[in-house]
């Protein structure tokens, strides 16, 4: 028994071992398999996280990359038609090159990004073969093959899926014009006092104004009108001011409202473009009015001067302040001797209410409200900015040109001293040097004719740019359809005074040319291989060194902006 119990008790050591050690070989086995699970669970959610991210990086990208690479290749496609009318320069072919290298940089950084590159690689191997051909054009091994003239209209992605996808562009365009907005208006009253008077002592004013006018424009357009009194803005002195001088403040209001139009209210003197003082002043092109009480309160010499308080000051304001939201409705003056708002305005003593519309006005006005209130873009791309400003200024083309017409922005350098200096000043230096005879006189029309136009646009926006010219002035992620109207407007008047530069500079070239050097002084330099000079030649030569001076101008003499905005004529003459 004795033995026997030993011998259970040894067997039992020896299971309860072996026990153990099984034990802990499986619970090793189970650490490990953890462990392991654990490490591959953790690559693949790095892995998962990484594809994610590439795949956010490629989808931005592509978005930012599709409308330059698809006008590059609108590009690339009319350089194909040059070449096969007439055949391409030197420095056309090198754009062809140039062209060809960035489609292949724009692929190659997508294929990196791409979390699966052979699948992206199949599902773009047309995008791949156009690359390729064009390379092979480009080394003149294929050269003999004429049908790879057509490579260049279909040679990268970006163009691909501008042929295929247009119902998505089209898409695109209606969506970055924004939804119609209710058929309401809203608009903000901006009080600019001087330190001569108190906020709280225009409100009343104010109020009165408001109570006055929004009952006429809510049944003359048959839509609500809304008037909000907005944060006041403090001015440092009272000396006189333009309306363009409220501008900045007026269209920050607009896009932090937002509101459809803004009424600027100043105790101030308000003048014209034409220095001649008013009442009020409305911009159809920015949706903005100024109104001057100082103008309303004043009275001829030897009379007591007026009070905000007083009825005619009251009926008056309010006559002129429904004048000027017809004119930004697109109401045109009235002729002379005709009743109505729209009649030309002055001051009143005898007024005892203020004016109504018309039967004539109210059906005008009534036609002229399908157009309020304004669309309006919320957070865009750079693409879609671009796209809501093309489609407005189509929309809107009396809007834009009508104070192209008035601003003669043309002759705005003369205007300009610093500007001109800059410009004129190392022009008549390089005239009368006879290295810029060889550039100038060698050079092909074609390479002329780009190299003016491509200075002129890189001075025109460059000039905005550094001036912060655009509306608003600070960045916001609201864009309304006037702002962007106005947007055009500034950059087709700043674009038409590069143009008057250059034609000004060119000129005065020109007169040089003919008049002051002797004849056939350029002729004789020895390193033309041109026996004779002709008037064609001359031009040339000339419109050269007036690009030279534009972009010279642009970047040494800038702008006087003040000078600018006055001069783009967005506010009309007279009330």
């Amino acid at each position: 028994m004795t033995l026997q119990l030993g011998l259970s008790k040894q067997s039992t050591l020896s299971i309860g071992i072996a026990g153990t050690k099984l034990s802990i070989q499986i619970l090793s086995k189970t650490f490990s398999s953890s462990c392991t699970s654990i490490y591959h669970a953790k690559n693949s959610m790095t892995s998962e996280n990484t594809r994610q991210k590439r795949f956010r990086m490629l989808y931005m990208l592509e978005a930012w990359l599709e409308g330059p690479m698809f006008l590059l290749s609108i590009l690339w496609l009319y350089l194909f038609i040059m070449e096969l009318a007439q055949g391409l320069s030197t420095f056309q072919s090198r754009l062809v090159t140039l062209i060809w290298l960035l489609f292949v940089l724009e692929f190659a950084i997508k294929l990196v990004l791409s979390a699966d590159k052979l699948n992206y690689a199949k599902k773009n191997w047309l995008t791949i073969l156009a690359l390729f051909i064009p390379a092979f054009r480009a080394f003149r091994l294929l050269r003999a093959i004429r049908v790879l003239r057509l490579s260049r209209v279909a040679t990268t992605a970006t163009f691909v899926r501008g042929l295929t996808s247009s119902k998505r562009f089209w898409d695109e365009l209606k969506d970055a014009q924004g939804k119609r907005p209710d058929a309401e208006m809203h608009v903000g009253v901006l009080l600019a006092y001087s330190p001569a008077v108190t906020p709280e002592g225009m409100q009343p004013f104010l109020k009165q104004l408001i109570l006055d006018v929004q009952p006429e424009m809510s049944l003359a357009t048959q839509i609500p009108w809304s008037f909000h009194l907005v944060e006041p803005i403090a001015l440092t002195t009272d000396k006189t001011r333009e309306p363009s001088d409220f501008l900045d403040a007026a269209t920050m209001r607009m896009a932090e409202g937002p509101y459809d139009i803004v009424v600027v209210i100043t105790d101030v003197t308000l003048i014209s473009r034409k220095d001649k003082i008013e009442a009020g002043l409305a911009s159809p092109i920015t949706y903005t009015t100024v109104i001057s009480t100082q103008r309303l309160t004043t009275t001829p010499r030897g009379k007591p001067v007026r009070t905000l308080e007083a009825e005619a000051v009251r009926v008056n304001a309010a006559t002129l302040l429904l004048h000027l939201l017809g004119h930004i409705s697109g109401l045109p003056h009235t002729a002379v001797g005709k009743r109505g708002v729209m009649a030309p305005f002055s001051f009143r003593e005898r007024r005892t209410s203020h004016s109504r519309f018309n039967d004539q006005e109210r059906l005008l006005l009534k036609e002229k409200v399908k157009q309020l209130p304004e669309r309006e873009l919320h957070g865009g791309t750079s693409l879609e900015n671009l796209i809501f400003h093309m489609i407005m200024a189509t929309k809107h083309l009396n809007a834009v040109f009508s104070p192209l017409l008035r601003n003669w922005a043309i002759l705005l350098p003369l205007s300009l001293p610093r500007l001109a200096t800059a410009a004129v000043a190392p022009s008549l230096l390089l005239i009368f040097t006879a290295e810029i005879w060889d550039v100038g006189l060698n050079m092909e029309n074609r390479t002329a004719a780009f190299f003016a136009a491509a200075s002129i646009l890189g001075a025109s926006f460059y000039l905005i740019k550094i001036q912060s010219l655009f509306l608003p002035r600070k960045e916001k992620n609201v864009l309304t359809e006037h702002q962007a109207i106005a947007n055009v407007v500034i950059f087709l008047s700043i674009l038409l005074a590069c143009i008057g530069l250059f034609l000004m500079i060119g000129g005065l070239m020109m007169i040089i040319e003919l008049y002051v050097f002797p004849e056939g002084l350029i002729s004789t330099w020895p390193t033309l291989d041109k026996p004779m000079v002709g008037l064609s030649d001359k031009l040339r030569l000339a419109a050269f060194i007036s690009t030279v001076g534009v972009t010279t101008g642009a970047l040494a003499g800038g702008l006087e902006k003040k000078t600018v905005i006055q001069h783009l004529a967005l506010f009309l003459d007279k009330p």
